[in-house]
């Protein structure tokens, strides 16, 4: 388990634009050295399959090679992977190519999975990203969902699938609480949205995860 990173600050040109933002998952502040890395970050925090992560967590070192991973996670069923953010235009460069083998040979030689992302991958679905941006800061400014409106929320949903709009009417929350609350139940993955399709309002779809369903 890697609980903190290797780099703290940015020092010269190390990354192009450096975002300082806290993890209710990790319960810390970490530190992203471009807006990809961001963007990834905003993946990991609110898929509530990752149990852990850590930013910039271990250095490939191989005859004097060094390379420091941008990101680490570990999974739900113990899958860990290390993982390398780039922008698509640059993986042609020699320098970055280099780098990538040399994080590959690495997790090859300590039994671990590696993945180069970019911004392919990242940003591949607009409405899926903003959406999860907009929905975390209900989750940080009200961590602690109120147990009666998770109750509410949950209750309401047995029946099947409902929209935003539907919930309004038929519970007793205002909006602000009732967004809250559907922010909540999304990050720790109690429901699933259709947030892939729309943006998140009163269309937006929510149900149930079927993984954990036998639970309520």
């Amino acid at each position: 388990m890697y609980t903190e990173p290797l780099i703290k600050k940015r020092h010269g040109r190390y990354g192009n634009n450096h975002w300082i933002v806290y993890s209710l998952k990790l319960k810390r502040d970490i530190n992203l050295f471009s807006d990809l890395e961001y963007d990834h970050w905003i993946l990991v925090e609110t898929d509530p399959n990752v149990k852990s992560f850590c930013e910039q967590p271990e250095k490939a070192d191989i005859d004097g090679e060094t390379s420091i991973f941008d990101m680490w996670t570990a999974t739900e069923d113990g899958q860990e992977t290390f993982f390398e953010i780039k922008y698509e235009e640059d993986l042609d460069k020699e320098e970055v190519a280099k780098q990538i083998d040399l994080q590959k040979r690495w997790c090859e030689m300590h039994g671990k999975k590696h993945q180069v992302r970019t911004e392919k991958d990242i940003r591949s679905n607009h409405f899926h990203l903003e959406n999860l941006k907009d929905l975390l800061p209900y989750v940080l400014n009200n961590s602690s969902i109120v147990e009666v409106d998770r109750y509410k929320v949950l209750t309401g949903l047995k029946e099947g699938p409902k929209t935003i709009k539907q919930l309004l009417h038929e519970l007793d929350l205002g909006l602000p609480r009732l967004y809250e609350a559907v922010a909540c139940l999304i990050y720790s993955g109690d429901i699933t949205a259709s947030i892939d399709k729309t943006y998140f309002g009163f269309e937006t779809g929510v149900w149930i995860n079927e993984k954990k369903e036998q639970n309520y």
